[in-house]
């Protein structure tokens, strides 16, 4: 599958952004004259409004290729939502989304905001444990995975993404970390986790997984949402103006299926 591609150092857009959710209801009218109306959930769609300026000739490229692959308004290809953190139950480490091994997790404790939203991370086992989430982004996306940790003891543990580990000073004082850059070329989906070493915990708050080089402030989330694989070209042709020798302006419409 194709993607949207990045710009900069791992930009999905710039700012202005805009983002236009619809939602679509069927409705019947009865003989009596009572009306009866549900929401079609397959019916929706978000429409984007990319505006970016000063593009390199190869990041101009990268677009108009894609808008050639896609046959201009005509095939899907991925996007993901420059808004959104990407982590499905960033604040139920329980659920099913989170590959936890023999981790234990506890929730309710205090956390950096003031709130008791934070959860212990224990591993008792004799080997190293990951609590990680596979998200369906390529590996060749730049992506951002942040949080917010904090250990009784000074220590150390690790944050991945696939195959790339960044070891973390990790103590009493709550501390966000994080890693940042592509994960495994050529594969479809990636893999974010916390390398919690045997014997040791930690608690765990704002989890974050986002397609920029640096982390935003913490978005709590519920069902994994953000990456859309059915998205389409908004038109039959997008606008370029050359504002300086080998850089242009771009405005692009894209819709994603929600």
């Amino acid at each position: 599958m194709n993607w949207f591609p990045q710009i900069g150092r791992g930009a999905i857009a710039q700012y202005p952004l805009q983002r236009k959710r619809q939602f679509r209801a069927i409705t019947n009218l009865l003989e009596n004259g009572e009306r009866i109306s549900l929401p079609d959930a397959t019916g929706g769609q978000i429409e984007w409004g990319l505006n970016y300026q000063e593009l390199t000739d190869e990041e101009l490229g990268r677009i108009t290729a894609l808008f050639s692959a896609s046959k201009g308004d005509v095939l899907p290809f991925g996007f993901a939502d420059p808004f959104a953190n990407l982590l499905g139950w960033s604040e139920d480490l329980t659920r099913p989304d989170w590959q936890k091994g023999l981790l234990t997790v506890t929730g309710g404790l205090s956390d950096p905001v003031g709130t008791l939203r934070a959860f212990l991370v224990g591993n008792t086992s004799g080997a190293e444990q990951t609590l990680a989430q596979t998200l369906g982004i390529p590996g060749e996306y730049t992506a951002c995975f942040s949080a917010y940790v904090r250990a009784d003891s000074s220590g150390t543990m690790g944050i991945l993404r696939d195959s790339t580990r960044v070891n973390m000073t990790v103590g009493p004082q709550w501390k966000r970390i994080q890693i940042s850059g592509p994960g495994t070329a050529g594969a479809g989906v990636s893999t974010l986790g916390l390398a919690i070493s045997a014997g040791s915990s930690v608690r765990v708050f704002g989890l974050q997984v986002e397609v920029q080089p640096w982390p935003s402030p913490y978005r709590p989330t519920g069902a994994a949402a953000g990456i859309y694989q059915n998205t389409r070209f908004g038109s039959g042709d997008i606008t370029v103006t050359s504002t300086a020798p080998g850089l242009s302006r771009c405005q692009v419409r894209l819709i994603s299926k929600s």
